[in-house]
């Protein structure tokens, strides 16, 4: 304790000292702040000067100023207009939307109508659409009629087909029925010159074992994007587990996987990425879901995602004890629930922008009590503006009044805004400038991720 409260008075000191320094100099021309010997020192040649490029963690992002790389799952709930207009509002850029093989047994189906139709209002709000088409079982020959039926109705408004899901867990498939039924379907789209994607089944999880399986199968040279539905839980988010722990949902497991088979040159998407709040012990309160949705988003999409669909729009469980049916951004009774406001807010971040590899220096410190808490930040670059979003939270789930101090090391980094992505707030950052440096003190600290947006110089690159 007596330890803990030296840490807390040493950082105090050094805070009024910095910002000392920068009320002094911060109307000098070209002025510099020094700090002090005991705050952790810079790296050697730097240079807060120099001229800097852009180097993106995750280049399958770097597609334009209006590519949107958050997507939703349409559940039956959204097949009504209304709320397919309230989903439309959020400014997601595609919709994944599953079809059944036993509603299309019957080629004269009224269901293709309906499909037809959703779809086509899906186009007509200028999104993309994925078509998964799942089955109970696995008949190849019965599979193929079906795709062809629904290709046939629907094939030039879809962008990308997910043959079947859930693969590692689907009743008659390994990783080499899978393979033949992708070459059928690869048959079928070269016969028809087909403009269409073919997205793996999403395998659930990080089945290590099952995508051994795959590869050894060949399935993912068969495929154009590789995919994977992940439902994390609070206890193992950002962090390695321990080997004798098994986590397939793991976001920093799924990551690994992603740079283990980037050899393949293949996109990954996320197909389904879910955060249940049904009762405990199923699920997590609606604050930590919405915590866990903005992590588990900014996490999966610097490092590597370029597509993560959202589970479902509003939940379908009024009892709350279906895991699956309560990881909605609305309650039941169409109450938004904090989620749906992070994901609102983080929308046009993430919109045209990428995650990159920070090309200033920073160093954080948090209060007590806080002092020993993870602090994770990633950093997004939004080309039009020239705005970088420097994006940080906690993954320590507590309440209490925590705060953190940055120093950013960059002469052309001018911080506009301090934005709280659950609730939209953006005040202006309270901080202290002066030639190469930006102080910032008692900054909020919280597991609901934070961005802070600079606007800074042209890069060369």
């Amino acid at each position: 304790m007596v330890m803990r409260r030296l840490e807390f008075l040493l950082l105090a000191c050094i805070l009024m000292l910095a910002q000392s320094a920068a009320r002094a100099l911060a109307d000098e021309p070209g002025g510099s702040i020094k700090l002090p010997d005991y705050f952790p020192p810079m790296e050697d040649r730097f240079d807060p000067d120099a001229p800097f490029a852009i180097q993106p963690t995750n280049s399958d992002l770097v597609q334009g100023p209006d590519y949107q790389p958050l997507g939703l799952n349409l559940q039956r709930e959204l097949l009504s207009p209304d709320l397919l207009r309230e989903a439309d509002s959020f400014g997601f850029s595609c919709y994944r939307l599953t079809v059944k093989q036993a509603d299309f047994a019957d080629p004269a189906s009224p269901n293709l109508f309906v499909l037809t139709d959703i779809v086509r209002r899906i186009r007509n709000m200028d999104c993309d659409v994925l078509l998964t088409l799942d089955s109970v079982g696995l008949d190849i020959d019965a599979y193929m009629d079906f795709f062809t039926a629904v290709d046939a109705e629907v094939g030039d408004m879809v962008r990308y087909y997910q043959v079947l899901d859930n693969i590692n867990r689907h009743l008659g498939v390994s990783a080499y029925t899978y393979h033949e039924l992708l070459k059928r379907v690869r048959e079928y789209r070269e016969e028809t010159e087909g403009g269409f994607e073919i997205v793996c089944g999403g395998v659930l999880g990080v089945d290590r074992e099952f995508i051994a399986d795959l590869v050894d199968a060949y399935v993912f040279d068969r495929v154009d994007v590789i995919a994977f539905n992940l439902y994390p839980d609070q206890a193992h988010m950002e962090f390695a587990a321990p080997a004798y722990e098994l986590v397939p949902h793991s976001l920093y497991d799924a990551v690994v996987a992603f740079s283990d088979l980037r050899r393949f040159g293949k996109p990954f998407f996320v197909t389904s990425l879910g955060v249940s709040n049904a009762y405990a012990p199923l699920g997590v309160s609606q604050l930590d879901q919405a915590s866990m949705v903005g992590r588990g988003i900014l996490y999966l999409l610097n490092g590597g995602a370029s597509r993560v669909f959202l589970h479902s729009f509003t939940d379908t469980d009024q009892n709350y004890m279906n895991p699956l049916r309560c990881m909605g951004l609305y309650a039941c009774d169409g109450t938004a629930k904090p989620a749906a406001g992070v994901v609102r807010h983080l929308l046009p971040i993430l919109r045209g922008a990428y995650p990159f590899t920070p090309y200033y220096l920073f160093q954080m410190s948090n209060n007590f009590p806080a002092a020993r808490d993870p602090v994770y930040v990633h950093h997004f670059y939004h080309p039009p503006d020239r705005a970088t979003y420097f994006i940080y939270w906690t993954s320590a789930m507590k309440m209490l009044n925590r705060t953190t101090n940055l120093a950013v090391y960059r002469t052309d980094l001018r911080p506009v805004g301090l934005l709280n992505l659950l609730t939209g707030e953006n005040a202006p950052p309270g901080c202290n400038s002066a030639g190469n440096l930006t102080l910032f003190a008692g900054l909020p600290l919280s597991h609901v991720p934070t961005a802070i947006k600079f606007i800074g110089g042209q890069p060369n690159g």
